[in-house]
């Protein structure tokens, strides 16, 4: 679930620079929310926040925070700066949440089996890449998980259709797609071709009845 991740951080001292903490391998970081009088100075181990952001089973949104002689924290990770040259993180936000109430995050969507329309020909496209949910942080998973195995050639799936477990509740304002099977030009050409093609033959004309002889004289 959404909180199964922890990171475990240290108060940062005033005056210490983020420079040489992130020589040290030290990822500055700063924790603020509800209850929090002011925000909090933190660091980080620079490796285990980026196996926790890439290869974190739960979601990557939301952690649990262990601070030095702190009681353990629920958190949205709010933000985080990133080198432009290196792609390294240099700085994350940390907001402290309620465990009690819904929290908005966005959740990577997952498409599984395999379409009847691909079956026919059809190519699956994908639509939407991620959606908003609404969800208490115990309860978030980490990733939206799609069956499109119904869907046939031309068909859409939209979010209004989807599925989604527990407590997770959809936000949004368009009823956007989120796959669709396509028909390739090939085969839409095909079948288009024999639609037409016996539409337009002409009917076969009826047989002539075979002409009666004529009677001779006797």
């Amino acid at each position: 679930m959404g909180l199964s991740t922890i990171l475990k951080a240290a108060p940062r001292e005033a005056g210490q620079n983020p420079g040489r903490l992130r020589k040290e391998g030290r990822l500055p970081a700063v924790f603020y929310g509800p209850g929090q009088d002011q925000a909090l100075s933190l660091t980080l181990d620079y490796k285990e926040f980026k196996t926790a952001l890439t290869t974190s089973p739960g979601n990557r949104s939301l952690y649990t925070l262990t601070i030095e002689g702190e009681s353990p924290q629920p958190v949205l990770l709010k933000d985080f700066q990133m080198n432009p040259l290196t792609r390294k993180a240099i700085h994350a936000d940390f907001y402290k949440l309620d465990p009690d109430r819904p929290v908005r995050l966005k959740l990577p969507v997952v498409l599984t089996g395999k379409p009847q329309g691909v079956e026919k020909g059809g190519q699956l496209q994908p639509g939407l890449r991620e959606v908003e949910v609404s969800v208490r942080p115990d309860q978030a998973p980490a990733e939206l998980v799609v069956d499109v195995s119904e869907l046939k050639l031309g068909q859409s799936l939209h979010l209004s259709q989807i599925a989604v477990p527990g407590e997770v509740r959809l936000l949004f304002t368009a009823d956007l797609p989120v796959a669709t099977v396509m028909v390739p030009k090939g085969l839409k050409a095909e079948a288009e071709a024999e639609a037409s093609g016996a539409e337009a033959a002409p009917a076969a004309p009826p047989k002539a009845a075979p002409a009666a002889k004529a009677k001779g004289k006797k």
